[in-house]
């Protein structure tokens, strides 16, 4: 094709972080194309009229909201009303089971947080020239390289009453009990042979765990999973634009280092990440 590859960054929907989309749209610029960019909180239709307006090659959307489905559905729509025939390509935290049915909606390419910068660029230049996606588009391994399950936490509102019944269900004792000052609760591990974990967390002047007890009661509140160097697997994932809470380690109980990961980032749950303090002798 003549002149330079052009390129329309969305990012559609509510939420505010456009972290990744500005990556991408550096990155495209860094490989010579042209990129339009539409700001947040662009809705569907500015979006098909401005790459229309634009006459650009090739559409990328940034979408970290979950709506992805509702979204693409109704820009392929807008699309075909405006007789558009412009590829569209989706980036953004897209649950693998979610991603064969964009592309049944027509969707030409899916990213995630992993996907390398490089196959972005290679796949939308094969787009704006009439070619189908390569190979490389396809998702790298997921990037936290997590050595097991930690352990899965409970949220209680009563520490010792759920202690004496799940003493009572498991027929063991409580292995460990503390009050963890950095994040403001107390907690009780029950630890089983294969080394993971079952936490109980109630909170100490935790004001985000007592709104999720009003809201839901006793319940499973986040999945852990046990990692080395915390610092830099938090710091590799904010760099691949996924949302999170924490981007450093901080104190957590018996001594070892935590993340947390925004529930956004693993489809709706809060995951933790945690470095020991002090690997088990195996």
């Amino acid at each position: 094709m003549e002149g330079k590859i052009r390129v329309l960054v969305g990012k559609p929907g509510l939420d505010g972080h456009d972290r990744g989309a500005r990556v991408i749209a550096a990155a495209l610029r860094d490989a010579g194309m042209e990129v339009v960019y539409t700001g947040l909180r662009a809705s569907v239709p500015a979006i098909a009229a401005a790459a229309v307006q634009e006459d650009v090659d090739v559409i990328g959307l940034s979408i970290l909201s979950g709506a992805h489905e509702s979204i693409c559905r109704r820009l392929v729509e807008e699309l075909k009303k405006q007789k558009a025939d412009i590829p569209v390509v989706v980036g953004g935290i897209i649950p693998a089971v979610d991603r064969e049915g964009l592309r049944a909606l027509g969707v030409a390419a899916v990213f995630g947080p992993e996907s390398p910068l490089g196959a972005v660029v290679e796949t939308v230049r094969a787009l704006a020239s009439g070619q189908p996606a390569p190979e490389s588009a396809r998702p790298a391994p997921a990037g936290v390289p997590a050595t097991r399950l930690d352990h899965a936490a409970i949220c209680v509102k009563d520490l010792k009453a759920s202690i004496a019944l799940i003493e009572d269900i498991l027929g063991q004792k409580v292995a460990h009990e503390e009050h963890v000052p950095a994040q403001r609760v107390d907690a009780a591990f029950f630890d089983f042979p294969n080394g993971a974990s079952l936490e109980l967390v109630s909170p100490r002047g935790n004001a985000g765990l007592e709104k999720f007890l009003e809201k839901r009661g006793d319940a499973l509140h986040h999945l852990a999973l046990r990692v080395k160097d915390i610092d830099g697997v938090l710091k590799r994932l904010d760099a691949r634009g996924v949302p999170l809470i924490d981007k450093v380690g901080r104190p957590g109980a018996r001594g070892h280092r935590v993340g947390f990961l925004h529930p956004k980032a693993f489809g709706g749950t809060l995951l933790e990440l945690v470095e020991a303090h002090e690997e088990p002798s195996t």
